[in-house]
């Protein structure tokens, strides 16, 4: 009978000190970390911040304004093969049989001064070049579409990429709770241990089964902690800034 009070008060003890730091962990939970788990709020907030941070989405862009201005190009190669040609010219054109006229060998120097001015225009269009104008920049403006559908893909993979990572926050955060409350209990079992042990009311392989059970506990709890902390970090690398900067200024 003794055995068992001390045992239902030794499960008494363990299960105040859980509920006790339950409490305590949920009343002081950071503003932050509150909104943060609202994901009606959260989760929108953190896939607009990684849209605006993405690489990828930058690249896609890059390509677009590129197939774009190649367009241009294309467009403008038509007008390559059209030139505009002048000349000014200035003597006695005359003497040189110009325009039919007699040379006067006599003396080719007695002629007038003249100048003389033209004007010419060349067309020069290569056949095939010009038949398949219209082929080249519907190709290009596949290439504009192609570019266009891949930045969509890409977002979507980014969201997809951003829930999940939103997804594995809240799995640890509730592990993160979980070995809390299993470390509190671990610590009240410990202490109520180590009393009964010096009381003498428990042997040596209890005692030591008991504080195994803490340290397990302990290093469980660090690798939670460590586990929270890798993916928090991991989303603020995928948003580019700050998790709590970002959810304050909301």
């Amino acid at each position: 009978m003794f055995n068992m009070k001390k045992i239902s008060l030794a499960i008494l003890l363990v299960l105040h000190g859980m509920f006790a730091f339950a409490q305590a962990d949920t009343a002081f939970s950071p503003d932050w970390e509150k909104k943060l788990f609202n994901s009606e709020f959260a989760l929108p907030i953190l896939i607009d911040a990684a849209l605006k941070n993405a690489a990828e989405l930058e690249h896609a862009d890059a390509g677009k304004l590129m197939a774009l201005e190649q367009k241009k190009i294309l467009k403008k190669r038509f007008y390559s093969g059209f030139a505009l040609t002048s000349s000014y010219q200035y003597g006695t054109w005359n003497n040189f049989g110009w325009g039919g006229e007699p040379v006067n060998s006599f003396n080719a120097f007695d002629a007038p001064l003249r100048a003389n001015y033209s004007v010419g225009f060349n067309v020069a269009l290569p056949l095939g070049e010009l038949l398949s104008r219209h082929n080249t920049i519907k190709q290009q403006d596949l290439a504009i579409a192609q570019v266009e559908a891949g930045r969509k893909l890409t977002e979507r993979e980014i969201r997809q990429r951003v829930i999940t990572m939103y997804q594995s926050i809240v799995l640890a955060k509730s592990q993160l709770e979980l070995h809390q409350q299993a470390y509190q209990s671990a610590v009240v079992g410990n202490e109520l241990a180590e009393k009964q042990f010096k009381a003498g009311e428990i042997m040596i392989d209890v005692m030591s089964t008991v504080q195994q059970n803490y340290t397990t506990t302990a290093v469980a709890l660090e690798s939670a902690r460590i586990n929270y902390e890798t993916n928090l970090l991991m989303m603020e690398e995928t948003i580019g800034m700050s998790i709590i900067d970002l959810i304050q200024i909301k």
